[in-house]
């Protein structure tokens, strides 16, 4: 058996890297302060720096972001002129602690996107 089998592993951030368009990975994260040792079995990423879409969510998890996430890849993208889509990653960020009041639960949504040239 694991010995990190049953341990609880929290995060600032949730992240969605898309793989192959079909499939993708969910990472939970921190931030990384390198004069930490890093745990066994746990990976270091880059998430490059960039400008990001922010997109509020409030509301009892995981609801809130699932119907924030419908949003920006049902209505907000495909109908955004001034910017596009700048990595096939996308970041939940957790701002407070969900067990205060799920209901006012307050987190983000981060898109990185890249301005789009005029023509």
């Amino acid at each position: 058996m694991n010995s990190n089998e049953n341990k609880i592993v929290c995060g600032m951030y949730g992240i969605c890297l898309d793989g192959d368009g079909k499939n993708f990975d969910y990472l939970i994260a921190d931030n990384y302060l390198p004069w930490n040792d890093i745990p066994e079995g746990y990976v270091t990423r880059v998430i490059p720096a960039g400008t990001w879409a922010v997109f509020p969510c409030r509301g009892a998890l995981p609801k809130a972001l699932q119907d924030v996430n419908t949003k920006i890849w049902s209505e907000w993208l495909p109908n955004c002129k001034e910017y596009k889509l700048a990595g096939n990653y996308n970041l939940e960020v957790y701002l407070s602690s969900p067990q205060e009041n799920p209901d006012d639960y307050y987190s983000e949504i981060w898109v990185p996107v890249v301005k789009n040239q005029q023509e």
